[in-house]
């Protein structure tokens, strides 16, 4: 597959996009050749099907089949845009009755990034939205031409392309600490009194609500939200109680109110959390504390501005870090899940030992092998996991899916009596080689990582295991010579041979879905 180039499939003239996209190479394939092509396949290791609503004279049905065909013979990267439409005006409830019908339609075409795996939407109507039809789409020429996207909508196209890219090989953050006083709220609590902090319908309150509408938005996608304050804990629990906002105290999963130093504060949630500082942002309007985060902590940390409220809207909606290109279920519950967290510590602290704090959770680990389903969460847990995962190989999608045809690839979902806490485990198993074994931090220390090695062992019993050390993972460097493993060699890596069963905890269930 030719990497770093990208193939057009579209029913409208493309050449025009290689003036804004001249970093790439890109191949534009035959005018009207979208349903064909895809039937043929193509080289290139990135594919953008870039269509205008002439396009869906045809049926919906004929592009689902095609993709489905095409995606069974290659893994390339797809782009493909929802479209937008003008009317006829001559009734206005016929305009709505097309409207509704235009949204189904892009629903339809944004289902296809949950069928089909990579697939990534470019949300042209969003766009068209914003920036107005006519801006975007030239009528004359759209006809006359087969050239409908005006200078503007490519430049905005090739924008959406090149940050969608970016998507396909980073890693979301997982947390955003956010201040309070001129950042979620206009004023400070302490000066201006809860009665004249500015949230409301107004101007500039209403741009705090939004921004807080915004943070609730992420946080339902899968970004946990903490809260730093140096303020008295008090009057800001009051703010919450008194003030009608979108956010609650219940929707950050940990909060520190007090005078110490917020990378302080920072630093022991973090490890409460089990979660690194590189899985975070810091928003504040302090220069002081931006500058105190990042010398001190290292944090990517951007500056809100109290005396215009609309830049700091702008500032979280050009965070590529934000975004993502699909939302699993496990990124929709992330912040419940660290709620029933919460509980968990505080039943382990007033427990006398850690046995009974495992006897008393019934945990019960849920094993399944090669399942495509799971694809898309275990392609996630591999490529972001750092402190509990042996060797840290990164594998892309495609390359898991190829595992799941040529290997073992085991995936160890977790529930109590608190709560699921869904997929949280992977071990790939090549030629009796643990080639990949990583857990999600937040369930350690309670023997689900021995009683999974335990299943494994019993599964493969003639294994062999390797550490590879990285910056970030020395939590687990003795964990095989502890679980039952021969250490037989030491170089860069530890070499590792299976040579004794491994202790299986009474208390921990399994259930293996074969």
């Amino acid at each position: 597959m030719l990497q770093n180039k990208i193939a057009l499939l579209s029913n409208t003239i493309t050449k025009p996009l290689n003036r804004f996209l001249k970093e790439y190479e890109l191949t534009h394939y035959p005018l009207d050749s979208v349903i064909e092509q895809l039937y043929k396949g193509v080289e290139e290791s990135t594919l953008i099907i870039l269509l205008d609503a002439n396009f869906f004279q045809n049926e919906f049905a004929l592009l689902e089949n095609a993709i489905a065909a095409f995606r069974e013979k290659s893994t390339a990267k797809i782009m493909i845009n929802t479209i937008s439409e003008t009317f006829h005006q001559i009734y206005t409830p016929l305009n709505m009755e097309q409207e509704l019908e235009l949204l189904e339609l892009n629903q339809k075409i944004t289902s296809l990034s949950e069928k089909f795996l990579n697939i990534a939407i470019l949300d042209f109507y969003t766009l068209t939205k914003k920036y107005g039809y006519n801006n975007l789409i030239n009528e004359k020429n759209r006809y006359l031409f087969q050239t409908p996207f005006t200078k503007l909508a490519l430049e905005l196209l090739s924008k959406e392309i090149k940050e969608t890219l970016t998507l396909f090989e980073t890693t979301r953050v997982k947390a955003i600490a956010v201040d309070a006083d001129n950042t979620l709220w206009g004023g400070i609590v302490g000066e201006d009194g809860i009665e004249n902090i500015q949230i409301d319908n107004n101007y500039p309150g209403v741009v705090y609500r939004k921004f807080q509408e915004y943070l609730l938005a992420l946080q339902r996608s899968g970004i946990i939200l903490i809260l730093l304050s140096k303020n008295d804990e008090k009057s800001v629990q009051e703010v919450f109680e008194l003030k009608n906002m979108p956010l609650t105290l219940g929707d950050f999963v940990a909060t520190a109110i007090n005078w110490n130093a917020k990378s302080e504060n920072l630093e022991a949630i973090l490890h409460q959390l089990k979660l690194t500082k590189s899985n975070l942002i810091f928003l504040d309007d302090s220069d002081a504390e931006i500058e105190e985060m990042q010398s001190r902590m290292g944090i990517p940390s951007y500056k809100m501005n109290p005396k215009n409220p609309l830049e700091n809207l702008e500032t979280l909606q050009h965070i590529t870090a934000l975004k993502t290109l699909k939302i699993t279920q496990e990124d929709r519950k992330k912040s419940l899940l660290y709620q029933d967290e919460k509980e968990r510590l505080e039943l382990s602290s007033s427990l006398g030992s850690k046995e009974d704090f495992i006897a008393s959770l019934g945990i019960c680990i849920k094993v399944s092998c090669n399942n495509s389903k799971h694809l898309q969460r275990v392609s996630q847990l591999i490529n972001k996991t750092n402190q509990f995962n042996l060797t840290t190989k990164r594998y892309n999608i495609e390359q898991v899916q190829e595992l799941m045809q040529s290997a073992s690839v085991y995936d160890f979902s977790v529930e109590d009596k608190f709560g699921d806490m869904g997929l949280v485990g992977v071990v790939i198993i090549k030629e009796n080689l643990i080639d990949t074994f990583l857990m999600s931090c937040r369930v350690l220390g309670r023997g689900i990582e021995e009683r999974i090695l335990a299943f494994i062992t019993q599964k493969h019993p003639n294994l062999s295991a390797l550490y590879i050390p990285t910056p970030k993972n020395t939590l687990v460097e003795e964990f095989y010579e502890k679980s039952g493993f021969k250490l037989l060699k030491k170089d860069t890596q530890k070499h590792y041979k299976f040579s004794k069963s491994v202790d299986i905890n009474k208390h921990i269930k399994v259930e293996y879905d074969n």
